[in-house]
């Protein structure tokens, strides 16, 4: 069938342009069929690389999460610890260390050990003030206000706590220095109070360094700096051994930073002065 063609009109006045068909050869055509079919084919072309797409990522996607569950399983528990301004305001430091005897603190009582004590306790078993409406939203229970301090409560920090009733049940052992004054029942009732807190801070902490059984005679350092076996040891049976060791606690530990937690609380302190001076007991 043939195909036919409107002419443009030359000018606005061209009716002659509009009044006659011009016929054009068969076949013609401005239609262009081969475009059609390109445009068809990549559209299909598309779709089947977005589909090839899709289905790779999915599969990269499903293959992460899997790991990722795979490897959240083989971590370790990492708990959200309970909320504290120390903690906050990033004072909280950890360093290794290892466990020393030390000799003052292990002595008897006497002038000396007890200034040990005391100078500690004083420099640092202090409360710190805190906002009471900022202890409200973080939760923190509540405490009496420091009525010279308008707007801020009373807290204070376990540790000087726990060293306070360390300190307490230490003198409790010789109560004719320490509370002459006192009847048993008032030195132990607040001794019996101090053991329960440092029961319940040594299960709470949960100290995972290891101890282990051992005499110092077993062993000894040469000339070169090499550790040697006594003559003694090299005597004793296996069981002789034991019975000779004694419990040894100097391993190397995990400690949080004292100067850094002490730098805090300083920071932080209530004015002993503004409610009638510290008391050091």
């Amino acid at each position: 069938m043939s195909s036919y063609y409107m002419p443009i009109p030359l000018a606005e006045n061209d009716d002659e342009g509009m009044n006659h068909e011009t016929k054009v050869p068969s076949g013609w055509s401005y239609r262009f069929p081969f475009i059609h079919v390109f445009t068809k084919k990549n559209h299909i072309l598309w779709l089947n690389m977005w589909l090839l797409f899709n289905t790779i990522f999915s599969v990269v996607i499903l293959f992460v999460a899997l790991s990722l569950m795979r490897r959240a399983k083989e971590l370790p528990y990492r708990p959200v610890p309970v909320y504290s301004p120390v903690r906050e305001d990033g004072a909280e430091h950890y360093f290794d260390t290892q466990y020393q005897p030390s000799k003052i603190f292990q002595s008897p009582p006497s002038d000396q050990v007890d200034k040990a004590w005391h100078d500690w306790l004083q420099e640092h078993d202090h409360m710190f003030k805190f906002p009471k409406h900022k202890a409200k939203q973080v939760g923190l229970p509540e405490t009496i206000e420091l009525y010279n301090d308008p707007g801020y409560g009373a807290y204070g920090l376990g540790v000087y706590h726990q060293m306070h009733c360390l300190n307490r049940i230490r003198k409790s052992f010789y109560p004719e220095r320490y509370y002459p004054g006192e009847s048993q029942h008032e030195v132990m009732h607040h001794t019996n109070h101090c053991f329960d807190v440092l029961r319940q801070t040594v299960l709470c902490h949960g100290d995972i360094s290891v101890v282990y059984w051992w005499n110092q005679n077993y062993t000894f350092v040469d000339q070169l700096g090499n550790r040697r076996y006594t003559e003694e040891y090299l005597r004793l049976s296996p069981e002789q051994r034991a019975t000779g060791s004694f419990v040894k606690w100097d391993s190397k530990v995990q400690c949080r930073d004292m100067d850094a937690i002490n730098a805090w609380a300083k920071a932080n302190q209530v004015d002993d002065d503004k409610y009638g001076g510290q008391l050091v007991d």
